[in-house]
């Protein structure tokens, strides 16, 4: 049998034991008795944030053999770790003993996944961005405020997600709040919420640009109660946002009907300062003030003698002892008949004009004959209004001599047409617009002349017979014509006493037509009374003559005479609202037109244009009425008596009195009678339903009785009183 190489070094190695014991004085028989033994070093308990690569700081085996020890070698190491490195390690030595068996021992390293706190983490602070939408991917944000960071450990696996809900409170300021959580795949326990961490990240969106906006400085209404203006204003508007959706806009006007964009409502007279406010971005404000002015528009009521006639006395100026001159000193207040303040600001003062310290006018032989004049009349306020007196001035017992009035010749330009407005009552209307167009094209020719130079080849014989040749410049003009079609139109005012001439008209062989317009303060001349003649009428009360009437109470324009215009126009004398429908004011319309029967100009077409066939050099006079939309009762020097058929027996109204009117809750009533007992009152709405029937006990003489109404009742209010075999009425209005 072969022996190789490894048998013999064993050998050697026996041999060697026993040469040793021999030496020691022990006895050794064919090797039974040496001992041989391997020596692990103990398990172990780490974590694994200790060392698990080198082990050997855990201890080496060692083997023995009789009494030496000696080192066990390298051991073959493994490892059984997971992902967080947690799991265990064997170390395995393995030595053959002197009789040639292999021995083996195991160490095993425990490594456990628990270390000692959490990991340290740094979270994304909280941040503002500005604009409408900007960008919050957090992997595009600038650190400190994009996502959270760590130290990565050897017993830690972690990971980052992140969940975000969006608070929008407006279109310009938004809110995200941005939860993250960081969780620990090694240390996770879902039952006890280990090793998970969770921070709130806030992300504000704001878009901080102010709007843009303008208020006007000063809102200026009319008061015509003596007490307050309604006001109808435009809603403020406001761009919306670059970021979508409308801007929260609120005011502060106590008066207000609401407090948003419109300051709309029943303004005292006075000023009054109203905010708006414009909230943008988060709860950010700007602001823009304007002024509410309420004007007292309500004006004294005027009553002068309509026609006046007064003689000159006779005047020496030379002092010669013979009259030659004459004159007559007038004051306004002789003409005054009655006029008032509606509002109370008295005492008046008389005038002729606007200037209230013209107390007087002086009339002399140049005044002789028909003077229209103006009586004005001012109250406290300065609120001022007029009414005409025809005032004739006669050169009568004074006998003056060449006393007389000088006659003016009118001249009007050749070509020309002239003309009147007026009311119906003659009252002139100053600053009215006429028009007047040519009804076809006017055709004009222009001509243009191009001239040209040209030169060309001519030949002569001279005094020797010879031929010769030169070049000669000759000139070519060519004429161009040019037509033009304008359509002529020429605009005029009325002057104060309503006349308009419209002169060098150059163009008088063609067709044209003339009209008129004209505005002026809305509520003038329209009051109570219009509402009073107009319920009447609607009644059956009376009925209108004059189809000025009839266009007048056409209040909303749709050819009908209704309960819907006495509404609309009860609602705008007691300042419900300020403006009439329809899209006229005043109607001026041709003086010569008629109607079959008045109430025609209800249907038919209107006379607005005066047609002419050619301008000629002597014009009839092209005269317009005026009639104002409401004015039913034709003010001021009313026709009411002349225009109007009563088809009542009511008796007079002296003996029936109602104060105040127009009022808000309570109306008294001031009754002279001679009946004594029962009277009994009815009060009806404005579509003739009985509203109120109550009872008073009355002595002969005079009674005053009060009556309150509530606040469900308003508008036109008609009474009734029944008084013995006596029955008074009137009408009443009630404001809120």
């Amino acid at each position: 049998m072969k022996t190789n190489m490894y048998t013999h070094i064993k050998t050697f190695l026996i041999l060697f034991a026993l040469i040793v014991q021999w030496h020691e004085g022990k006895s050794v028989s064919n090797g039974s008795n040496l001992s041989f033994s391997i020596n692990c070093p103990p398990n172990v308990y780490v974590s694994c944030k200790d060392e698990i690569w080198n082990l050997s700081m855990y201890g080496n085996a060692t083997y023995s053999v009789g009494y030496h020890t000696y080192s066990a070698g390298s051991p073959v190491v493994k490892y059984y770790l997971n992902s967080c490195n947690a799991g265990y390690i064997t170390r395995t030595w393995t030595v053959e003993d002197p009789y040639w068996q292999w021995q083996s021992c195991t160490q095993t390293i425990y490594v456990s996944s628990g270390g000692q706190g959490g990991p340290v983490i740094e979270w994304p602070e909280d941040i503002n961005l500005t604009g409408c939408n900007p960008e919050t991917n957090p992997y595009k944000l600038p650190a400190p405020n994009n996502y959270p960071r760590w130290n990565d450990s050897e017993c830690s696996m972690l990971g980052k997600s992140y969940s975000d809900m969006l608070f929008t409170v407006n279109s310009q300021c938004k809110k995200i709040m941005r939860t993250w959580k960081i969780l620990d795949w090694c240390n996770y326990s879902p039952s006890a919420g280990y090793g998970i961490y969770t921070k709130v990240q806030f992300i504000y969106i704001i878009n901080s640009t102010p709007p843009a906006i303008t208020c006007p400085a000063e809102i200026t209404v009319n008061a015509t109660n003596c007490k307050n203006g309604v006001l109808v204003a435009q809603s403020l508007y406001v761009d919306p946002s670059v970021c979508g959706g409308d801007f929260v806009i609120t005011n502060n006007s106590p008066y207000a009907t609401s407090k948003g964009n419109n300051i709309s409502g029943t303004y005292p007279v006075g000023t009054t300062k109203v905010t708006y406010s414009v909230k943008y971005g988060c709860n950010d404000f700007k602001t823009c003030t304007t002024n509410v002015v309420v004007k007292n528009a309500s004006k004294p009521t005027p009553y002068c003698t309509w026609q006046l006639s007064t003689a000159l006395m006779g005047v020496d100026t030379d002092n010669d002892g013979k009259v030659d001159d004459g004159m007559v000193e007038i004051w306004a207040k002789d003409l005054d008949k009655g006029s008032f303040s509606s509002c109370g600001y008295g005492p008046l003062k008389y005038s002729f004009g606007k200037d209230v310290t013209k107390t007087s006018k002086v009339f002399t032989c140049e005044n002789i004959g028909k003077n229209l004049v103006e009586m004005w009349v001012t109250d406290t306020k300065g609120a001022q209004n007029y009414c005409l007196v025809e005032l004739y001035i006669q050169n009568n017992g004074a006998n003056i001599p060449d006393c007389h009035s000088t006659p003016v010749t009118p001249v009007d330009p050749v070509y020309s047409q002239k003309g009147n407005v007026l009311t119906l009552t003659d009252t002139p209307v100053k600053g009215a617009d006429i028009t007047l167009k040519y009804k076809d094209p006017v055709i004009t020719y222009t001509s243009t002349f191009d001239t040209t130079e040209t030169l060309q080849l001519d030949s002569f014989i001279n005094l020797s017979g010879y031929k010769l040749y030169r070049y000669v410049l000759v000139k070519k003009i060519t004429e161009h014509r040019d037509s033009t079609l304008t359509f002529i139109t020429r605009k005029v005012k009325t002057d104060a006493n309503g006349k308009y001439l419209i002169d060098s008209i150059v163009v008088h062989n063609k067709a044209v037509t003339i009209s008129a317009t004209y505005t002026d303060d809305v509520r003038k001349n329209i009051d109570n009374k219009d509402v009073e003649l107009l319920t009447k009428f609607l009644l059956g009360e009376v009925t209108f003559s004059s189809y000025h009437q009839y266009l007048a109470s056409d209040i909303n324009e749709d050819g009908k005479i209704d309960i819907a215009d006495q509404n609309i126009l009860m609602s705008f004398v007691t300042g419900q609202t300020s403006t009439l429908p329809g899209s006229h004011q005043w109607y001026l319309l041709d003086k010569k037109a008629t109607f079959a029967k008045p109430e025609d100009v209800l249907t038919g077409p209107l006379p607005f244009n005066v047609y002419l066939d050619s301008i000629k050099l002597i014009n009839p006079a092209v005269d317009f009425i005026a009639i104002k939309k409401g004015n039913i009762s034709i003010d001021p020097n009313s026709l009411l008596n002349a225009n109007l058929e009563n088809r009542t027996t009511v008796l007079s109204q002296d003996i029936v009195k109602a104060y105040p009117n127009p009022f808000i809750d309570q109306i008294q009533f001031s009754l002279n009678t001679s009946h004594e007992g029962q009277a009994r009152l009815y009060l009806y709405n404005s579509n003739g339903q009985e509203i109120r029937n109550m009872s008073f006990a009355v002595a002969k003489g005079d009674n005053e009785i009060n009556v309150g109404l509530n606040d469900d009742i308003y508008g036109l209010v008609m009474y009734r009183w029944a008084i013995g075999d006596k029955q008074y009425s009137g009408i009443l209005s009630k404001i809120k």
